[in-house]
């Protein structure tokens, strides 16, 4: 029977060995840090090189292939990831899609780091080691191709349960519900399922950390010791074991600094440098030649911090597989190519010069004399009930160029004017659109859920929507199909168009590029537009369609360039804060979609007041902000 000297013996043993284990943590962090410092001296300069080279490279040869190789598949298979997810066989291939992204994303950050830890592990001039690294990471391109795919294959049969359970718990809680009734009423079945799926959620992602730092030294077992992808996986996987928690805590401080880096550099440059441009004179070439030299020191600064952020992020990654167990890899960087300084300062020369173009093409491609068009989204819908008269009455008293509102199929063949699946949300009612015939659907008070002032406010056909229009504005038809009707729908609103003579003030819009595509088939001289929450290239045909409504938080300088370069007008959808609008008008967007059309339209007056050199630096200001 232990005595009570031998219980504190006890206790102060555990104590002991507690402390140990919290000193050896501390140890780690030291020496790591001890590391870091010590290669980021020695290292600096040839990571500086080596990141020049890579980017160069990336630039040139890695994002064109990526970006061609994945719009060709999108092309090939004729599916979209973009606008609505009902249909099973475009979830798939969404998310085969997502899975091919992700390995080629992931198999250029391994490229780059593969070349970092070739820079660290030798010792040669800045010059020589960073055009070696170039060799070497070259000759490891192929099994670095493959580890980068065991990872993102394991990866996705990981996330296959956890996704699987959430979409069997959204179908069997929610799957009743129209999505929008879902987000607007909050039912008690999406707390459930909240509940129910959380859960899962945070396991799922639990597994996923702990497959990722298991394997967070296979890169340089692949590189620094000449393993195969297989053996390099199994030997990151030995050398991280019992230790996943603190490699976790030091990899994720690491990378949240890394984060933090250039967010903090455009917040000092936005406060700081920004308000120097104020001084440049009131001419438009010297205020050109300012903002070309502007953005360029802005990239390169920014330039600076990611380089900093991932010499630091690899140099973490290599001490860590060092003190470790792994091997050095002395021998791991190849003789280097003839005359590498030549070969190195021409590559940094080369970047040097796409910078200066870009900052170039950035201010010269400003087209200060477009004017945005405003589309009031279902009506002026901050100020009345959506998708009714009174919301279109008030979008054409804000002077808005175009009002958006959305047509269903009713159980009669009638096209309606309703956005939702059915009544829910709007009137509490839980019929169907697709099942109620229009005489039951005039019943409906549309109005009082809004506001007690619109009370007896009803349902419009498309008809006597377009006729209250009158061509005040430019109607945006928002085709809504239900199952199996998006045929018929199609083809009821073309007539009602065509009986109405609206043909010239209508534009007919989808969230389905396959809708928009027999719009063109069956009416090839209207108007269209494809909405999308996410363009991808090579989702959809540049002949579907004449504008492409993208939601507002997909928007910036490459969707706008994009446009241009494909003629096609481009709209952000649903903006309403007043900032986010001036900002996508600085930026280019051909339109803004809105429920609060006069703000937009105020917005726009402003700039247009404005002269060129004014209106330049304000739209210097939202590119440098996007």
């Amino acid at each position: 029977m232990p005595t009570p000297t031998d219980m504190d013996n006890a206790g102060t043993g555990a104590a002991g060995a507690q402390a140990t284990v919290a000193g050896d943590r501390l140890l780690l962090r030291g020496i790591l840090v001890h590391d870091i410092r010590r290669d980021l001296r020695r290292h600096l300069r040839p990571m500086l090189a080596w990141y020049l080279l890579f980017t160069a490279f990336a630039t040139v040869a890695a994002a064109p292939l990526t970006t061609w190789s994945l719009a060709a598949l999108l092309h090939w298979i004729e599916r979209p990831f973009m606008g609505d997810f009902d249909d099973l066989a475009d979830n798939l291939l969404a998310i085969a899609w997502l899975m091919l992204a992700g390995a080629l994303s992931w198999y250029v950050v391994m490229l780059q780091q593969a070349g970092m830890l070739l820079v660290s592990a030798s010792h040669g001039c800045r010059y020589r080691t960073a055009a070696a690294a170039l060799l070497g990471m070259l000759r490891r391109a192929g099994p670095l191709a493959v580890l980068a795919a065991w990872q993102v294959f394991a990866h996705a049969l990981l996330a296959a349960p956890w996704l699987a359970i959430g979409v069997l718990l959204y179908q069997w809680l929610l799957g009743g519900y129209d999505p929008y009734y879902v987000m607007a009423a909050r039912p008690a079945a999406l707390w459930w399922f909240l509940a129910g799926f959380m859960p899962v959620l945070v396991g799922g992602l639990l597994l996923h950390a702990t497959l990722y730092f298991r394997w967070l030294l296979a890169t340089p077992a692949l590189v620094l010791e000449g393993l195969s992808p297989v053996a390099a996986l199994l030997r990151s996987r030995a050398l991280t074991r019992g230790r996943h928690l603190r490699i976790a805590t030091l990899v994720v401080g690491v990378a949240l600094a890394v984060a933090a880096m250039p967010l903090l550099v455009t917040e000092l440059y936005d406060r700081a440098a920004t308000p120097m441009l104020d001084w440049l004179p009131d001419q438009r070439l010297p205020t050109s030649a300012g903002m070309v030299v502007y953005l360029t020191l802005y990239a390169a600064t920014v330039l600076g911090v990611l380089l900093l952020g991932t010499t630091l992020n690899t140099l973490l990654v290599r001490a860590l597989f060092l003190r470790l167990g792994g091997a050095r890899g002395a021998r791991a960087v190849p003789a280097s190519p003839p005359r590498p300084g030549r070969f190195v300062w021409g590559a940094e020369a080369v970047f040097l010069v796409v910078a200066l173009v870009q900052a170039a093409i950035a201010v010269t491609s400003m087209n200060l004399q477009r004017e945005v068009t405003v589309t009031a989204h279902r009506g002026a819908a901050a100020l009345a009930p959506e998708n009714t008269l009174a919301a279109f009455a008030a979008a054409i008293d804000a002077e808005a160029d175009a009002i958006e509102f959305d047509v269903r199929l009713s159980a009669d063949g009638a096209v309606v004017v309703f956005h939702d699946s059915d009544f829910r949300r709007i009137a509490g009612d839980p019929r169907t659109v697709s099942q109620t015939p229009l005489a039951a659907m005039r019943d409906i008070d549309v109005g009082s859920w809004f506001a007690p002032a619109f009370s007896g406010e009803r349902i419009a056909t498309l008809g006597e929507a377009l006729a209250f229009i009158d061509r005040r504005a430019l109607a945006l038809v928002e085709l809504k199909p239900d199952a199996h009707n998006a045929q018929a729908l199609l083809e009821a609103t073309l007539r009602e168009v065509r009986r109405g003579g609206h043909d010239d003030a209508v534009m007919l819009a989808s969230l389905s590029p396959e809708l928009v595509r027999a719009a063109r088939a069956a009416a090839p001289e209207a108007r269209l537009a494809l909405f999308t929450n996410a363009a991808l290239p090579g989702t959809s045909r540049r002949t579907d369609f004449d504008m492409l409504g993208l939601n507002h938080l997909q928007v910036d300088g490459g969707a706008v360039a994009d446009a241009r370069r494909r003629g096609y007008l481009l709209q952000a959808w649903t903006v309403n804060d007043p900032a986010r609008m001036a900002r996508y008008m600085d930026l280019g967007v051909d339109d803004i979609s809105t429920d609060v059309p006069g703000e937009a339209v105020r917005l726009r007056a402003q700039r247009a007041a404005l002269g060129d050199v004014e209106l330049l630096l304000v739209r210097l200001h939202s590119w440098f902000r996007r």
